[in-house]
């Protein structure tokens, strides 16, 4: 657990091997006084700590670190995991060296200047960058030349989420959801059409998206006051394939398994944190009692965002950065266990099990241990 000093929002995992844990955590302040922490687990004191920081004027709406290690055509800069990315006012590049982090660049913005609202960073290309704007256009940035590529009017109002690409086959296609309640389909050869996944019939603003990481055909999404979480098949345009209800509380933040095509996680604004197991996306249709398909966790904040890496989940609240272990490819009922026998050796009685590790549901388990 890592304590803020602010309201957290922004909320980013560095994909890397050594350290395995390195976050980057951005504030939500109403005033000009706000900041970027970067955050990484200390071996020997178990402990969340502060490793580097720096000020902003405005909350950043997304972070992101470079999606991989892996080399690049980006200059020396970007030949590791170092290299942040932070949205808001505009795109600004970071660069974690010697306990400090540093501004390398800032993308120029398109002529209107419009606040960012998302971005993505794609894992295939990662010389291309995407934002979304309230102006209703999405831009692609090439940073290799530091330019944007293309920019496109993408929604009838403001763009709220972008999501490109996941994998090698579809690194061309990038799915967008907005003010006007639609997700849409693009693809960069062709961008003189879209493809509409989804349109809300009493136009509902949908707030954020994510692409399933393993299987290209799912994207979820979940819109503003809502209080579950659809799930589109882009095979079968305007139809929703799931509707993933919550025990009643609005959601805030999704992401999908990084090992798993079945399971997806979301943070709620009462400090839930659920995991559904959608086994089977494309059979039967999903059953809704929470205590059979839903694992929950208590944050007792309300969660602003969450990340998930293999092994681990991170959830940004508006009190705590909290890092969950959990192994996403248990079956439920296997993973319910395996989290109470953790509890059991470690408090050396299962009935001393904290309470708020229990679901509320009637079926549910505890989700996992918090480190």
């Amino acid at each position: 657990v890592y304590h803020t000093p602010w309201p957290a929002y922004a909320l980013a995992w560095a994909n890397r091997v050594e350290p395995r844990m390195r976050l980057a955590v951005g504030s939500f302040c109403e005033s000009e006084q706000n900041a970027i922490h970067v955050i990484e687990l200390n071996e020997e004191s178990g402990r969340l700590e502060k490793v580097a920081g720096v000020k902003q004027a405005l909350p950043p709406t997304k972070l992101m670190w470079k999606p991989t290690d892996r080399p690049s055509a980006m200059g020396e800069t970007a030949r590791d995991g170092n290299l942040l990315a932070s949205c808001g006012a505009g795109v600004e590049l970071f660069q974690l060296a010697d306990g400090q982090l540093q501004s390398t660049a800032k993308l120029p913005p398109p002529k209107t200047n419009p606040p960012v609202t998302s971005m993505d960073w794609s894992p295939i290309k990662e010389t291309k960058l995407a934002t979304s704007s309230v102006d209703t256009t999405i831009c692609i940035y090439d940073l290799h030349k530091m330019k944007i590529e293309t920019q496109l009017i993408a929604h009838d109002k403001a763009v709220f989420d972008i999501a490109m690409g996941q994998r090698e086959s579809i690194a061309s296609l990038f799915c967008s959801c907005g003010q006007d309640g639609s997700i849409r389909l693009f693809d960069e050869r062709n961008l003189e059409h879209s493809t509409i996944i989804f349109d809300n019939e009493n136009s509902t603003p949908l707030l954020r998206l994510s692409w399933n990481k393993l299987d290209k055909n799912y994207v979820a999404a979940f819109g503003s006051d809502s209080n579950s979480v659809i799930v589109m098949d882009l095979r079968k345009p305007s139809v929703c394939c799931k509707e993933l209800p919550t025990h009643g509380a609005f959601v805030n933040a999704i992401a999908w398994a990084p090992q798993s095509r079945s399971h997806l996680l979301a943070g709620t604004e009462d400090g839930g944190t659920l995991i559904w197991r959608v086994s089977e996306l494309t059979g039967a249709p999903l059953e809704t009692q929470m205590g059979q398909q839903a694992l929950q966790y208590d944050a007792q904040h309300e969660v602003q965002s969450v990340q998930w890496m293999p092994g681990f989940i991170a959830l940004g609240t508006t009190r705590r950065v909290e890092v969950l272990h959990i192994d996403a490819g248990l079956p439920v009922r296997i993973l319910r266990r395996a989290c109470l026998h953790f509890w059991a050796r470690r408090l050396g009685d299962p009935r001393r099990l904290p309470a708020r590790m229990y679901s509320a549901g009637g079926g549910g388990g505890a989700l996992c241990a918090p480190l």
